[in-house]
C-alpha cells in the first residue's frame, strides 16, 4: 500500500482519474468532482465509514459581543440560511440537516427540537424585535476549499436578503487557527467529530469549562449555561440508555432554543476507489482503519 502525497484538490482527482491512485478517501476532492467522478463505471463509492466520527458542521457566533451576542439575532441566522439549498447545489445532495448539536447518527439524539426550517420572514422579525441597527458582521469560512468558501458566498447572501450587513474575512489555514483561537470573528465555519456519544465529541463545544483563549478545539463561540452544563455533567455518568436520553433530550431542547451556534449540516463524505478494490470500507471509521480487510481483485 502506497499513500502520494498531492495537496491540490483537483490534482487529486486528475490522480484518480489516471489511475495513479485507486482510492479517493472522503474529504479528498471537491463536491462537484465527486459528483463527477462518480459516473464512471469504474468508480465505486461509498457513504460510509464515517458513522464514528459523525462529522457535524455549523457556525460559532460570538457570544461575547456585537449582534451575535444577542439570541434573537442567532435565531434570526439560524432562520434565515436555505440549509436545504446548500445541501443540494453547494455539497451536491451529500449530508443532511442538522436540527441542534447532536448527529442523527450519534446515540441519544433527537428531532424533538425548536425547527428553524428556511423562513426569512421570522428572521426579519427577530432583527426588527431586537432592534438590530446593521451593524456588519464577519464570516470566517474554513479554509478547505472552494467548497467552503462557495458555502461562506451561499450564507452571505441569505443573511443579506433578511437584512443582516456581511463582510467575508477568509483567511489560510494558520490564519483561521489563529483568529478563531483569540476569538477574532462574528461567524465561523467548522465541524467536529461525534464520536459516538454526546458526551465524547459533542459536550465540549458547549460547557463553560471549556471557554479557553488559544484553542480552536472547545467552546470557542463563549456559550454559558451553568444549568447544562449540570446536566451534561450528569447525562455523561448515569446508568441506563432511558435515563441518559432523557437528559439529552432536555439538553438538545433547551440549546437549540438559546442557539448558540449555527448549525448547518450532518457532512457526507463520500470515499471514491476504483472497483476493482475490495472490502475498503469494513468498520465505522473507514478508510481510517488499518485495510486489514482490503483486496485488488485481479
Amino acid at each position: 500500500m502506497f499513500f502520494r502525497v498531492i495537496p491540490d484538490a483537483a490534482s487529486r482527482a486528475v490522480a484518480f482519474e489516471t489511475g495513479k491512485v485507486d482510492v479517493l478517501p472522503g474529504g479528498s476532492i471537491e463536491n462537484w468532482d465527486v459528483a463527477r467522478l462518480m459516473e464512471d463505471e469504474d468508480t465505486c463509492s461509498t457513504g460510509e465509514g464515517w458513522e464514528f466520527l459523525a462529522p457535524h458542521s455549523f457556525m460559532w457566533m460570538n457570544n461575547r459581543e456585537g449582534p451575535t451576542s444577542d439570541e434573537r439575532f442567532r435565531q434570526a441566522v439560524m432562520y434565515a440560511m436555505d440549509r436545504e439549498f446548500v445541501r443540494d447545489v453547494v455539497w451536491n445532495g451529500f449530508g443532511k440537516v442538522a436540527t441542534g448539536p447532536v448527529s442523527s447518527r450519534t446515540n441519544f439524539y433527537t428531532d424533538d427540537v425548536t425547527d428553524y426550517s428556511h423562513d426569512p420572514d421570522k428572521a426579519r422579525a427577530l432583527l426588527d424585535e431586537m432592534g438590530y441597527d446593521g451593524e456588519p458582521v464577519r464570516i470566517l469560512p474554513l479554509p478547505y476549499g472552494e467548497t467552503w468558501q462557495r458555502w461562506a458566498e451561499a450564507v452571505k447572501q441569505n443573511l443579506q436578503e433578511v437584512g443582516i450587513e456581511v463582510e467575508i474575512d477568509s483567511a489560510d489555514v494558520a490564519g483561521w487557527n489563529q483568529k478563531t483561537s483569540e476569538w477574532d470573528y462574528d461567524l465561523a465555519f467548522t465541524y467536529l467529530y461525534q464520536y459516538g456519544d454526546p458526551a465524547l465529541g459533542t459536550a465540549r463545544n458547549y460547557l463553560e469549562d471549556q471557554i479557553e483563549k488559544g484553542s480552536p478545539w472547545n467552546n470557542v463561540e463563549g456559550y454559558r449555561n451553568p444549568e447544562l452544563d449540570a446536566k451534561w455533567a450528569e447525562a455523561a455518568v448515569t446508568l441506563g440508555k432511558e435515563e441518559r436520553q432523557k437528559l439529552y433530550t432536555e439538553i438538545q431542547q433547551e440549546i437549540v432554543e438559546d442557539a448558540p451556534v449555527a448549525w448547518l449540516l450532518e457532512l457526507e463524505f463520500p470515499t471514491l476507489y476504483d472497483c476493482k478494490v475490495q472490502d475498503l470500507v469494513t468498520t465505522a471509521i473507514g478508510v481510517n482503519d488499518g485495510l486489514r480487510d482490503t483486496w485488488i481483485k485481479q
